[in-house]
Order: structure tokens, then C-alpha cells, then sequence
């Protein structure tokens, strides 16, 4: 339902996912964007198409335009100081990713929020992903029973610049945070432990500043799923994107150019992948073969 008056919204960043936000928030019946905070004027300037949307320097500007929320996509390595301004001015927030480059001072900010009584969110987008909802949601009704492990692939279509990688987190953050909280999600508890590899082993300009291309994370979470991620920075074929979880009684297997949502084994709505009965009915040719 649309609501009767448009929630005024400012927007920190103009940039990759600032613009999205900012032509997003353009083309919604719901919200009037009153002001852009973007120290690049031309760069918020190519996202407003001409409409007489203001653009300030600050955050303190933009909060002379009495939004009723705003959303912070500044640069990575801002969101925390950026965030401490919004919560003193008392004003809900949208954040990307992360909240802020260490535990200590996003443990300080949340703190501050609570105090404040400001209600603030992360914006990991999957969360939104009819895939991914349908996937959660199978989990919580028991679909395929108690869930064991799950697998997931992440594979970037292509590399972004070093320059950038060097104050965004990372692999292990940029990439791999989407997915710990997709994880924690879909089964609704919490990482106990964590170990992980990581190398540069395509990008010489990754390798210069100490940072992996390529990884792979391994988890343990409270509710005893083990998990496994493998992350690159490239695929060499376009985005590549999967997930199987394995239950006691089925399993669920994701596949992004799929008209289904998920397939699967087990009890559930999904489509149903073909069973075979054991390991023989797959490989009983292989022994004739190895015998010629």
C-alpha cells in the first residue's frame, strides 16, 4: 500500500550504491528525496537527471532538510563517524556495509543508538531476494529437517580496483559479509567460529597491497551448521552465485539462472530434483569401463 504522504529521505553518497539509492528513491511514489550530502557535486548531479533536488557538502546541511530517515553510502571508511552525526540529530538510518572498519567502534555506535532510542539498520540487500526468502523460509518450515551444512559460491563477474579493495574491507569484508549475514538469516542464529584461506592468486596489483582475490571461509555456527564459502573476485564466465544446504531428511540447491526459485530434495514445494537410490546407480558404468 502507498503510503498517503512521501517520507522524506536525504542520501549520504553518491556513488555506486548512493546513486542506485538515489534513483531509486527518484523514482518512488513513497519518498521525496530533500537533499544528497555528496562532496562530488557532478557525480550526485548525473543521478538527479536535472530535478531540483539540493546537494550539499555535510551531513549537517542535509539535516537542515528535516529528512525523516537517511541512508548513509558514503565511502567505507566514513559510515562510522557519519552514523555518530545522524544518531545525535536522532534520526533513523539506513546503513551500508559496515557500520564501521572495527568491532570496538561499531559496538560504540550501537550503543550510542540505543541510548538515543535511534532506530538504525544494515542494508544487506539479499535479505530482499525473492530467492533467498523462499529458501529461509523453507528452512523454518522444516522442509528438508534439521539443517547440517551449507555451501556457498560467490563469484564476481569482475575485480574491483585495488584502490578501492584497500579501504572497503576486502574479500573477507566487502564480499563475505553479505554472506555471514545471510547465514545468520536463513537460520536465525549466530557464528561461533571461524577460520579461513585467502591468496592473490590472479591480480598482481592485490597481491602488492597484501589482499586476497580468491578465499575460501570456513564456519561453525551456534546451532552447530558447518559451513563452507568459496570467494573470488572473478569468474572469467559473469556473476556466479550458489547455495546448498544439506538436512536430515533433503537438501536445497540454489542455481541464479534458474526459473525456480531453489531445487531440492525432500518433503518441500520445490522442484525436485532426480533421486538416485545409491552411489551405484550414478557409477556402476565407470566399473565396466576401467575394466576395458
Amino acid at each position: 500500500m502507498e503510503n498517503s504522504k512521501p517520507f522524506k529521505l536525504g542520501i549520504i553518497g553518491a556513488g555506486g550504491i548512493g546513486s542506485i539509492h538515489i534513483r531509486n528513491s527518484i523514482e518512488s511514489r513513497n519518498v521525496e528525496l530533500v537533499g544528497i550530502c555528496e562532496l562530488k557535486k557532478s557525480q550526485a548531479e548525473a543521478c538527479i537527471n536535472g530535478q531540483p533536488i539540493p546537494i550539499v557538502e555535510s551531513v549537517g546541511e542535509l539535516i537542515k532538510f528535516e529528512p525523516e530517515g537517511i541512508i548513509i553510502a558514503s565511502s567505507t571508511n566514513s559510515h562510522g563517524e557519519v552514523a555518530k552525526e545522524i544518531i545525535e540529530a536522532e534520526i533513523p538510518f539506513l546503513c551500508e556495509k559496515p557500520l564501521a572498519t572495527d568491532l570496538s567502534q561499531a559496538t560504540q555506535i550501537a550503543n550510542f543508538a540505543n541510548e538515543k532510542q535511534v532506530f538504525g539498520a544494515m542494508a544487506f540487500n539479499r535479505r530482499y531476494h525473492q530467492r533467498y526468502i523462499e529458501i529461509r523460509d523453507a528452512i523454518q518450515a522444516d522442509e528438508i529437517g534439521t539443517p547440517e551444512t551449507i555451501s556457498i559460491i560467490s563469484r564476481s563477474a569482475n575485480p574491483p580496483s585495488a584502490k578501492f579493495i584497500s579501504t572497503s574491507g576486502g574479500l573477507f569484508g566487502e564480499k563475505g559479509s553479505h554472506f555471514y549475514d545471510l547465514i545468520r538469516w536463513i537460520f536465525e542464529t549466530n557464528i561461533h567460529s571461524v577460520f579461513a584461506f585467502g591468496d592473490a592468486l590472479f591480480d598482481p596489483e592485490f597481491k602488492a597491497i597484501n589482499q586476497p582475490d580468491t578465499a575460501v571461509v570456513l564456519m561453525r555456527l551456534e546451532n552447530g551448521v558447518l559451513c563452507s564459502l568459496n570467494f573470488s573476485w572473478r569468474s572469467g564466465y559473469g556473476h556466479d552465485e550458489r547455495l546448498e544446504i544439506s538436512g536430515s531428511n533433503g537438501a536445497i540447491h540454489s542455481v541464479q539462472n534458474s526459473d525456480a526459485a531453489y531445487h531440492g530434495y525432500g518433503k518441500g514445494k520445490f522442484s525436485q530434483l532426480e533421486k538416485f537410490p545409491n552411489w551405484n546407480d550414478i557409477f556402476h558404468q565407470t566399473y565396466r569401463d576401467e575394466l576395458d
